[in-house]
């Protein structure tokens, strides 16, 4: 019998996740039950109430884990509204994952709002809502709005950028978006001044906050995605992700490395690993003919705002 209820519980549990769910179970004995084989080191609970095998979680790349809560908090509980940093992940917003630590709801006006455990309560009125993958909420305008009154500079950045490219909004139209939806709201002037750095071409949100850290520190503002020729293969280019001309006229290129390409201490080094690592070699070596100094940089780098400086200044990046 126990054999059967179990098998019962992972038949549920792989199902959900076929579908890119978590396992809700609604009868108390079922979360019970789940909770024991958590105890056990087969499942895990990374919310009250929310289920995986702990092979599958393990396998899900941190970016994706937010998602997948929020769709299968949405799937058990369909009255709820999310709003702020959790309808931007919806929406496919880039958000930190920092600021994806706890679940933002849109409440009435005349509810309670704050935080609790791990839950946060916005009252926002009459807020534009839509449906996305199954979850009531925010319209991406309205969250646009909310998450730059709420986020710091270079979080803020991120969704500026993106929000700029997916909404195909030029600078002006965002700042009057902010005007017009933020009138009279906390953060408005630090989410119109995030606003005018708004750039469309910013690819990804390690790109954004890196060039966050750079307006912060007081270095010139590169220019983004800029193609440049391959000296080496006529008609062929490559497109970088930021780009300097210094004011003795050199050119000076820089590049951020958002994931790891490969792993250098891999027990494993397949071919296509060995690929990947003489393709980017090969484009690093081209690249340093077409310009006078590549600068490369990760997340990590950004950890250190004085030693990213320090590190941009060796390259001749002036300050503004």
């Amino acid at each position: 019998m126990a054999k059967t209820a179990r098998a019962r519980i992972l038949g549920n549990i792989e199902q959900c996740e076929r579908n890119g769910l978590l396992s809700a179970p609604e009868q108390e004995r079922n979360v019970r039950a789940c909770r024991r084989r958590v105890a056990d080191g087969l499942l895990v609970e990374p919310l009250p109430g929310l289920f995986a095998r702990k092979s599958y979680w393990s396998e899900l790349k941190p970016a994706v884990r937010p998602y997948q809560l929020l769709r299968s908090l949405a799937h058990k509980h369909p009255s709820w509204l999310f709003c702020s940093y959790s309808a931007a992940c919806i929406h496919g917003l880039p958000v930190s994952l920092k600021l994806l630590d706890r679940i933002h709801l849109a409440t009435g006006k005349d509810s309670h709002s704050g935080a609790h455990g791990y839950i946060v309560r916005h009252k926002l009125g009459h807020p534009q809502t839509t449906r996305i993958a199954g979850a009531s909420v925010t319209t991406l305008e309205q969250t646009v709005v909310d998450c730059l009154c709420q986020a710091p500079f270079p979080d803020g950045l991120a969704i500026a950028d993106a929000a700029a490219r997916m909404l195909n909004m030029s600078n002006a139209e965002l700042d009057e978006l902010l005007r017009t939806r933020g009138r009279c709201r906390r953060g408005i002037v630090k989410a119109r001044e995030t606003a005018r750095y708004a750039d469309a071409r910013s690819e990804s949100g390690g790109e954004s906050i890196a060039r966050a850290l750079m307006i912060s520190l007081g270095f010139a503002i590169p220019d983004l995605q800029v193609d440049i020729p391959d000296p080496t293969r006529p008609g062929k280019q490559f497109t970088v992700d930021y780009y300097w001309v210094l004011p003795d006229g050199r050119i000076i290129v820089g590049e951020f490395d958002g994931a790891d390409k490969y792993t250098l201490f891999s027990t494993n080094v397949t071919e296509s690993v060995l690929r990947s690592m003489m393709r980017e070699r090969q484009r690093e070596s081209r690249l340093t003919l077409a310009c006078d100094g590549v600068v490369r940089f990760s997340y990590p780098d950004l950890m250190n705002p004085e030693a990213f400086a320090q590190l941009l200044s060796s390259y001749g990046i002036p300050r503004r």
